[in-house]
């Protein structure tokens, strides 16, 4: 049933497979991918354009403290890893890993058996060398013939000692008591240390603007949070956040794919979408809306924008996600948009968000009819409570195993005050269903439907178990894929309006 799993983020180009490491915690796995053919940069000084041909790439890492091992080379697209070449170091440390033709610039990684890392940037002159101590990379690092790798880890070795002084800092300020002069000094110098990095940064713009490592950093920048003020004097925070999220993407280049194969966009996007942004349907919609369409004028950062919000919110434990990825889908999965996918693939994908949507926040729930498991008929329509709530599950599943019991307490402690359960098992035989029932002291109205008599899947949308949809008392779906903890608040709530 996950179909956004299976397809919808993998695009056509990704045809091959290799290993990669999970950014987070480095362990291989496998991913489908196929670097893309390098674009050759064309020069327009005549009237015929002229290509320009980039060197082969070669790098030799020269390793203090590791010797006579092997070692892997990975690349970055959005949040994954995937393995570009495999080399083995000498009994002097030294390992060379050549490629045929030049990388596509992006961030790279260099690990280790013990998953230790040294990353650089490629792009410029791919034919270089880098000399290093395995424990203590940034310190030691002399590069040879990369001027983004220079670049990278000056900026590096600033970055230790600022960010580490910052950081202690900022823990001694929390501990203070806000506004005493302490407290004032620190503060002081906090920004002291923001305005030597700003600087610092600044210094990058100003000598080496076209470099990508300059690129990269400057995209990577976040906007300042400023500080408004309410007419009462108090800290007006959502005007902060909406400020700060209106200025989050000024000055990234979205023609840029580089990025794309570094840690900024992926970041960024999630952040901008996941964290700055309200988790409610219609904001989430919004702000998505907004950033893909942002990225159209780059096919790749398109096709991966729309991809990954999609499978974002259809797997998102978010109350009204399938709201946001019905959203993508008739939007950006269309012949003209979704060049990545074959017609019949769009076809698939957009039916099945016409599913989706037969169970989003806001539609009348519609009725379901069967038979108990004394074969007395019993329907949907038959709870009366202002909160009614159908929950769908087998017996065999493990998170219906401990959903249940606890939806089963939920209901003995509120079926008098305002809730009513319909539950409906989709597997298994009549024998284990009834037994279950017991099990479980299943008193409200339950139905069994394996074979799905009772068309419940053209009525509701159902990709795991277990499956929760609650209704008010007009039969509007009012939550979905929620857990029991939630019904209390529910139950209150739609009671205290009658």
């Amino acid at each position: 049933m996950l179909f956004l799993k299976s397809r919808l983020l993998i695009p056509a180009f990704l045809s091959l497979t290799f290993e990669f490491y999970m950014r987070k915690n480095i362990l291989l796995i496998v991913l489908a991918c196929m670097l893309a053919v390098f674009s050759k940069n064309a020069i327009s000084q005549t009237s015929v354009p002229q290509k320009i041909e980039k060197k082969p790439f070669q790098l030799q890492l020269k390793m203090k403290g590791y010797a006579k091992g092997p070692v892997k080379l990975f690349g970055m697209y959005g949040d994954q890893n995937f393995r570009v070449d495999s080399a083995f170091a000498d009994a002097n440390g030294t390992v060379v890993f050549k490629k045929d033709s030049a990388l596509l610039g992006g961030l790279y990684l260099v690990v280790f058996p013990d998953l230790s890392i040294v990353r650089m940037l490629v792009d410029g002159n791919q034919q270089y060398s880098m000399e290093f101590d395995k424990n203590d990379v940034v310190n030691s690092m002399k590069v040879i013939g990369s001027l983004e790798n220079e670049l990278f880890y000056k900026n590096l070795k600033f970055e230790v000692v600022n960010g580490s002084l910052a950081d202690s800092l900022q823990k001694r300020l929390r501990e203070m008591e806000k506004e005493s002069n302490a407290y004032v000094e620190m503060e002081a110098q906090i920004q002291k240390l923001k305005e030597e990095r700003k600087a610092h940064i600044k210094l990058f713009s100003e000598k080496y603007p076209d470099n990508f490592f300059t690129k990269f950093k400057l995209a990577g920048q976040n906007p300042e949070l400023k500080k408004i003020l309410k007419v009462d004097g108090t800290v007006d925070d959502a005007a902060q956040v909406y400020q700060y999220r209106k200025e989050f993407w000024e000055g990234y280049d979205f023609n840029d794919t580089r990025l794309l194969r570094t840690t900024v966009y992926f970041n960024k996007l999630k952040r901008y979408i996941t964290e700055i942004t309200p988790q409610v349907a219609d904001s989430v919609i919004k702000y998505a809306d907004w950033i893909t369409e942002k990225s159209k004028v780059n096919k790749e950062l398109f096709k991966f924008t729309a991809n990954w919000i999609a499978l974002h919110y259809k797997e998102a434990p978010v109350m009204g996600r399938e709201t946001v990825c019905v959203f993508m889908i008739e939007k950006f999965w269309t012949p003209e948009l979704a060049f990545w996918e074959k017609d019949y693939e769009i076809q698939r994908i957009r039916a099945q968000g016409a599913q989706m949507k037969l169970g989003l926040i806001g539609q009348i729930g519609k009725n379901i009819k069967g038979l108990n498991e004394n074969g007395v008929p019993v329907s949907l329509y038959d709870m009366t409570a202002p909160v009614k709530v159908l929950y769908i599950y087998s017996y065999d599943c493990d998170n219906c195993k401990k959903e249940t019991p606890k939806l089963m307490k939920t209901y003995r402690e509120w079926r008098d005050k305002g809730m009513d359960l319909f539950t409906l098992c989709l597997d298994g035989d009549t024998v284990g269903w009834k037994t279950y029932l017991k099990q479980n002291g299943m008193t409200s109205l339950n139905i069994f439907d394996p074979e799905n008599g009772t068309d419940f899947r053209g009525k509701y949308y159902v990709d795991h178990t277990p499956e929760m949809y609650v209704f008010d008392r007009n039969w509007k779906i009012i939550a979905s894929n929620i857990g029991s903890e939630s019904l209390p608040k529910l139950i209150e709530k739609e009671s205290a309006k009658y």
